[in-house]
């Protein structure tokens, strides 16, 4: 859009435009005395598309919104103000008044309200450089000025359609194409703590999207991450402070939008754009000193891995990384109870999925959970915890190496069993039926009474996994031997494999179960011989990505190649 310069009638005739200071005509009708209508008109481009750059390539994004699609209300009336001398154009008259309330030239009796000046096309998205050429020479043709302000004013509340501008971080907006609250809709320029600090006032402000994106965290996502939490901090404080936090709300939406998107095949455009709201609040508040970082800023990080978790063809790991160096650097967050000590716990899973799909190396420092209360208790929350700080060891330990000590390898062990003799009574199952491949029942079934017993038995089965799977034969030296034993090995990993898998299927509503049965799968599913077994696992995938909503075609692709490529070897050597 852009504003008009001089009457009508000048323009018409492609002359300039001057008025005198006060006057109510320009010069030109005054002298041929005519009506002069000094109304600016404004041309308006329609906006069907837009380009984004990424990864060397440029993607087409449709502005076509759906028919259910909430838009906010905006006002009938705007007032349109000229532009001031020092930005006219040269063509153009550098003594036009500017536009008053109450001027004759307002075109509307409404009570009118002022628009910024410094909207752009492209503003609206999470980062709006990406739109542009890296050369700062090209760049420079997008720029539009924004007049100075003054930062210690607020911005104004009262038109929330037209948020002002929070920060040097957050982008400018366009309303009418994003129906997404920008960042700067939830903070404030006055203070540069406005990222991390709460919101005032006792409104939620959400829009109805919004609103059913939260309650799908709690609902649906907050469970996976509080698995081991008795207090399920995810499902109840992290909402609340959602509400409070526009970081954290944003990373939480743009979880829930995501997820959202990939149960129902849809594109995860608006995802997408939370996601970057959440990382320039977030670059923001990691640019303060450190004695300002909070379990705020831990849990959005976390939240945000968990974004990068559900696509895993563009999981670049960054917060991943991110959540390592800032867990190793807020050292007693692992055991000062509360909030941040379930993060901690929640993003040490996330490591264990690291090192098992993605082959990362554990570079927790787990000895900051040495000193966590879960190994004084004895819930099933905290002994489930206990068996999973195990498999983080034994993964720091291994790491994929060939150096694994053997005297540390074998006190985990001795820990890992003593462990699972002494479970509580509560962790036996109400009913068990081993597998029987020949009957096409290819995994036990396995019915517990708690969430916590189900995952935590499953993490037992994955460090035996682990176990094995690092196990180095020191004293052994025949290459028989050797053989032998690696056969052994792979029928050790299939029995676990196997039970990790019952107790998934056994316990259908643990959707948090669901998630290393497929993890081994991916990594150990080629140990899995019998036709029944393979079979079940397909299917276990299946299921897996229609009722939780984690993509596992992929895994099934890979573990269909494998299979194929060992029976047609075991076919050509028994034929010779």
């Amino acid at each position: 859009m852009r504003i008009g310069r001089g009457c009508e009638r000048c323009r018409l005739r492609h002359i300039r435009c001057t008025t005198r200071a006060g006057a109510s005509s320009c010069n030109a009708c005054t002298r041929l005395g005519r009506a002069c209508r000094l109304d600016p008109p404004f041309r308006f481009k329609s906006v069907r598309h837009v380009y984004q750059k990424s990864n060397g390539t440029a993607s087409k994004f449709e502005l076509v919104w759906d028919s259910q699609q909430t838009w906010v209300k905006v006002p009938h009336s705007l007032t349109f103000v000229h532009e001031s001398s020092d930005d006219s154009d040269d063509d153009n008259t550098s003594d036009i008044p500017p536009v008053r309330q109450g001027d004759d030239h307002v075109p509307s009796d409404e009570t009118p309200q002022d628009i910024p000046q410094c909207y752009t096309v492209f503003s609206h998205l999470p980062f709006p450089e990406i739109m542009y050429s890296q050369d700062e020479s090209l760049r420079e043709h997008h720029h539009v000025d924004t007049p100075a302000q003054n930062p210690t004013t607020p911005p104004i509340t009262e038109v929330q359609q037209f948020p002002g501008k929070s920060s040097s971080l957050s982008p400018q907006v366009i309303p009418i194409l994003s129906p997404i609250a920008s960042a700067s809709t939830w903070t404030s320029a006055a203070s540069p703590l406005s990222v991390v600090s709460p919101r005032q006032g006792s409104s939620s402000s959400l829009s109805p999207r919004e609103a059913h994106l939260l309650r799908l965290f709690i609902q649906k996502l907050a469970p996976w991450a509080d698995i081991c939490d008795l207090r399920s901090h995810f499902g109840t404080e992290v909402p609340r402070r959602a509400l409070r936090y526009p970081m954290v709300l944003k990373a939480v939406l743009a979880l829930a939008a995501r997820h959202d998107a990939i149960v129902k095949g849809a594109s995860d455009w608006e995802a997408s754009e939370y996601h970057g709201q959440c990382l320039e609040l977030l670059i923001a508040a990691l640019a303060l000193p450190e004695e300002t970082y909070d379990d705020n800023l831990l849990f959005t990080v976390v939240i945000l891995r968990m974004y990068e978790e559900l696509e895993l063809a563009t999981d670049e790991k960054c917060h991943w990384v991110g959540s390592n160096r800032l867990l190793n650097r807020m050292s007693d967050s692992a055991s000062s109870g509360g909030l941040a000590e379930a993060v901690s716990w929640q993003f040490l899973r996330q490591a264990i999925y690291a090192c098992v799909v993605q082959h990362q190396p554990m570079q927790l420092n787990l000895a900051n959970y040495e000193r966590s209360v879960v190994f004084r208790r004895r819930d099933d929350a905290s002994y489930a915890n206990v068996i999973i700080f195990y498999c983080a060891k034994i993964l720091r330990l291994w790491s994929g190496s060939h150096s694994v000590d053997e005297t540390e390898w074998q006190h985990l062990v001795d820990s890992v069993e003593q462990w699972y003799h002494a479970r509580p009574v509560s962790w036996q199952p109400l009913q068990y039926k081993d597998a029987n491949p020949n009957e096409n029942r290819p995994f036990p079934e396995m019915w517990m009474i708690s969430p916590q017993a189900a995952v935590g038995l499953q993490y037992y089965h994955t460090a035996c996994i682990f176990l094995s799977a690092s196990d180095r034969h020191w004293s052994v030296v025949s290459d028989y031997e050797l053989a032998r034993l690696k056969r052994v090995e792979e029928r050790t990993i299939s029995s676990h494999l196997v039970k990790v898998i019952g107790l998934s299927m056994s316990n259908e509503t643990v959707e948090n179960a669901y998630f290393m049965a497929c993890h081994l799968l991916h990594r150990y599913g080629y140990c899995l011989r019998h036709a029944a077994e393979q079979q079940g696992s397909l299917e276990f995938l299946r299921r897996m990505e229609k009722n939780v909503g984690w993509r596992t075609g992929w895994v099934i692709r890979e573990l269909e190649t494998q299979w194929k490529e060992l029976q047609t070897l075991d076919t050509t050597w028994g034929d010779g």
